[in-house]
């Protein structure tokens, strides 16, 4: 989202769907699989999400719905196997290539980071010995692709098929009105431009959210964007309380709310 939409110098918010090139006229409703590469952690890959992409303005974000956690050879094998058995297209995005140390990193041949949509051709997964002698015979020909080292040993590689990239269409208009603030959250209402809503699968139902140190302890259904950013719909007169700050109450409705990361650990 734009600098400008945040400031609340401007009112109108464009959203963005993907969109097939086959069918360039209308957006996808389907859930798209993403990798999230992290191996921060010593993690064999990171993350398989199930979700949605929306784009508001000159930002995209991932929505996610579902997850797994992939932390061994094992995970990561049998992760390659359901992509190549079943032929599903992901996207893939980069949390952290390579431990703190630098011992273990990921190296990436001509992959777009989530904007390329892919299918999985073939991999590999080496253990033991096997993983030595693959390191110094290993030689990537084939791009795109993803490789996998820990010091001197080649744990695995991925080789990929583009499909097509990440498009979008536009579907709408949201109109966004500065309602107020609570310490750094900025809170602004939505209002929806013409006959388009924001689809009822981009939302999660919630008992309750915590949005750093912001709280709202009663039912309600929230898009994540991101890191700073929440979209919530409430059904019904909601309170928003934090130990730093008066409480807010706010009407029923759908609103964005802003909230910068916190630096040193300090939060408002």
């Amino acid at each position: 989202m734009s600098e400008e939409v945040l400031g609340g110098r401007i009112e109108i918010a464009d959203v963005g769907l993907p969109f097939t090139p086959s069918l360039s006229e209308a957006y996808d409703n389907q859930p798209i699989f993403r990798i999230l590469i992290d191996v921060s952690e010593s993690c064999s890959m990171g993350l398989l999400q199930k979700g949605y992409y929306i784009k508001l303005n000159e930002s995209v974000y991932y929505v996610r719905k579902k997850e797994v956690a992939v932390f061994t050879n094992t995970q990561a094998e049998k992760l390659f196997k359901f992509l190549k058995k079943t032929g599903v297209e992901f996207t893939i995005d980069v949390r952290r290539d390579k431990t703190v140390s630098g011992h273990q990193r990921v190296e990436f041949t001509d992959v777009s980071f989530n904007s390329g949509i892919y299918t999985l051709r073939d991999y590999s997964v080496h253990r033991s010995l096997w993983q030595d002698i693959e390191y110094v015979l290993f030689e990537n020909l084939y791009s795109p692709s993803v490789v996998r080292f820990t010091g001197e040993r080649l744990i695995w590689y991925a080789k990929l098929l583009p499909q097509h990239s990440l498009a979008f269409t536009q579907v709408g208009k949201l109109r966004l009105q500065y309602v107020t603030a609570q310490g750094h959250l900025e809170i602004y209402r939505i209002e929806k431009e013409g006959e388009f809503v924001l689809p009822i699968y981009l939302f999660t139902e919630r008992e309750s959210m915590q949005f750093f140190n912001h709280t709202i302890n009663s039912k309600l259904d929230v898009m994540p964007l991101g890191a700073e950013r929440r979209i919530i719909s409430i059904a019904k007169e909601t309170t928003i309380t934090s130990n730093d700050h008066e409480p807010i109450t706010l009407d029923v409705g759908q609103y964005l709310l802003f909230h910068p990361r916190p630096q040193q650990r300090r939060v408002d």
